[in-house]
C-alpha cells in the first residue's frame, strides 16, 4: 500500500521529475537501499545482542560468584519479560508508524548499557542491578522484535527481484553471524572489563538506531470495523493476534511443529549440551563456547546461502525432512564419540536448523495478515520459543534422572511421535510457497 501511495506521488509531480539526477531518480534509489539499511540495522542490533549473551552471564557467574541457582534466575528473568511483553509489542506495532516507533524504541535501549557501565565504573555493581538491568532490557526486546519483523514485509519488496524467502534467509543468516562475532567480543570481557564492552553495546545500539532513521514512513494500516481513531484494548489486540495465527491454516502447523519441537531439542541445546562439556569431555568455557559457535555459526550460514539460491517451493516437506537432523545427532551423540566429532555434530545440526528457521518465519511473513502482521508474528514467536523453557526444565531432570548420554535418546524417540502427528493430523507436509515466489531474478 506504502509503496502504491509512493508511486502515484510521483506521477503528480509531472515529466521534469524523471530527467536523470532528479527527485524521482532519487525517491527511487532511496527505495531501492531501504532493504539494505533494514539489513544493516538488524545485523548491527544482533551484534549487540551477542555482547549481551555472553557478558550478562559472565558478570553474574563470574564477576559477582553468584550460586548456580541465583545464575538460573538471573537467565530466566533476562528471557521472561520479552516473552510475556512481545505479544503487547506486537498490538503496539500493529498501531503505530513503524519507522519512528523502532527508531525510539532503540534510542531508549541505549539508556541501560549505559547506565550499567557507569555504576560498574563506580563500584556499584550487585546482582539487583543486574536483575533490574536485565528486566530492562528484556522488556525493550519485547518491543523492538514484533516492530522490527513487520517491518520486513515493507522493505522487503523496495527492490527488484525480491523474493520474501530470500529476505528472511539474508536477515536471520546475518543475525546469527552477527550475534557469533558478538560473543567472540564479548570473550575479551576478562581483558578490557565490563564497561567497555557495554558501551560497545550502546555504540551498536545508536548505528542500528541510525540504520532506522534511514527507512522510509510505514504508517499503521487502517482496522477493519473501527473508526478513525478509534483503539481496542491492547488486551484485545493481542487476542486477535493469537486467535488470527490458530486459525491461520497455514501458520498453525508451522507454529505447533516449532513449539513442541523446541521443547524436544533447545533442551539439549540449552542443558545437555553444556553438561555434556563438563562431565563427559571434561572441557572448559572455551570449549561451551566453541560449541555454540559452531551451532549458530551454521544456522547463520546455511540461512545466508539460502538467500543466494531459488526459493524453495515445499517448505513444508523441507522443514519436516530437516527435523530428522535432531534426531540424527542426538543418537550419535549418545555413544560419546571425540569432542571434534560433537562440534562438527553441532555444525550440521545447525546448517540444517538455519534452513528450517528461515521456512518456518518465511510461511508466516508470506500468510501473515497485513493489518494483523506484527501481532501475527509475535504471537509466533512467542510460540516457536516458548517450547524452550519447558524443554530446558525438563530435560535437566531427565538428566539427572537418566544421565547425560542416556536423556540424548528421549527427545529423537519422542520426534517420531510428533512427526507422525503432524504428518497425518495437520497440512505441513503440503504446504508450498505462493508463485509469485518464483519468478527469477532479473
Amino acid at each position: 500500500m506504502r509503496q502504491r501511495h509512493l508511486d502515484a506521488a510521483e506521477r503528480t509531480q509531472g515529466d521534469a521529475m524523471d530527467r536523470p539526477g532528479g527527485p524521482a531518480a532519487e525517491t527511487a534509489g532511496i527505495r531501492e537501499n531501504e532493504f539494505a539499511w533494514y539489513m544493516s540495522g538488524v545485523w548491527i542490533y544482533f551484534f549487540s545482542a551477542g555482547i549481551q549473551g555472553v557478558l550478562f552471564p559472565w558478570i553474574v557467574a563470574i564477576v559477582l560468584h553468584e550460586s548456580s541457582d541465583r545464575v538460573g534466575i538471573a537467565q530466566m528473568l533476562s528471557m521472561l519479560p520479552m516473552m510475556i511483553l512481545g505479544l503487547f509489542g506486537g498490538a503496539m506495532a500493529d498501531r503505530r508508524e513503524l519507522r519512528t516507533h523502532l527508531l525510539t524504541l532503540q534510542l531508549i535501549a541505549i539508556v541501560p548499557p549505559a547506565v550499567l557501565a557507569l555504576l560498574i565504573w563506580a563500584g556499584w555493581l550487585s546482582y539487583p542491578l543486574m536483575i533490574g538491568y536485565a528486566l530492562v532490557l528484556s522488556a525493550l526486546g519485547g518491543y523492538i522484535m514484533p516492530a522490527r519483523d513487520a517491518m520486513l514485509s515493507r522493505v522487503a519488496f523496495s527492490r527488484p527481484g525480491a523474493h520474501i524467502q530470500r529476505a528472511v534467509a539474508l536477515v536471520m543468516g546475518g543475525q546469527f553471524l552477527a550475534q557469533v562475532l558478538g560473543y567472540l567480543i564479548a570473550g575479551t570481557a576478562v581483558l578490557v572489563g565490563a564497561p567497555a564492552l557495554l558501551l560497545l553495546q550502546c555504540v551498536g545500539l545508536a548505528a542500528a538506531a541510525f540504520t532506522t532513521s534511514r527507512l522510509g514512513a510505514s504508517p499503521p494500516l487502517p482496522r477493519a470495523g473501527l473508526p478513525a481513531g478509534q483503539r481496542h484494548s491492547p488486551f484485545r489486540d493481542v487476542r486477535e493476534g493469537l486467535e488470527a495465527v490458530w486459525r491461520h491454516e497455514r501458520i498453525r502447523p508451522v507454529l505447533l511443529y516449532s513449539f513442541f519441537s523446541g521443547i524436544l531439542f533447545m533442551g539439549v541445546f540449552l542443558v545437555l549440551f553444556p553438561i555434556l562439556v563438563r562431565d563427559v569431555y571434561h572441557g572448559t568455557s572455551f570449549s561451551i563456547g566453541f560449541l555454540n559457535m559452531c551451532f549458530f555459526g551454521g544456522i547463520g550460514f546455511s540461512s545466508l546461502m539460502l538467500s543466494r539460491f531459488r526459493p524453495i517451493r515445499r517448505q513444508g516437506r523441507v522443514m519436516m525432512l530437516l527435523g530428522f537432523t535432531g534426531s540424527v545427532v542426538t543418537v550419535i551423540m549418545h555413544f560419546a564419540p571425540p569432542l571434534w566429532a560433537v562440534n562438527l555434530l553441532a555444525l550440521v545440526w545447525g546448517l540444517s536448523g538455519g534452513i528450517s528457521m528461515s521456512q518456518a518465519r518465511a510461511i508466516v511473513q508470506e500468510s501473515a495478515t497485513e493489518a494483523l502482521r506484527a501481532r501475527m508474528l509475535a504471537a509466533f514467536q512467542l510460540g516457536s520459543i516458548g517450547g524452550g523453557p519447558i524443554g530446558a526444565l525438563l530435560m535437566g531432570f531427565i538428566a539427572s534422572w537418566l544421565g547425560p548420554l542416556n536423556a540424548l535418546l528421549v527427545p529423537c524417540s519422542l520426534m517420531m511421535v510428533l512427526w507422525l502427528a503432524i504428518f497425518f493430523l495437520t497440512p505441513l507436509w503440503k504446504i508450498e510457497a505462493p508463485n509469485r515466489n518464483y519468478t527469477p531474478n532479473p
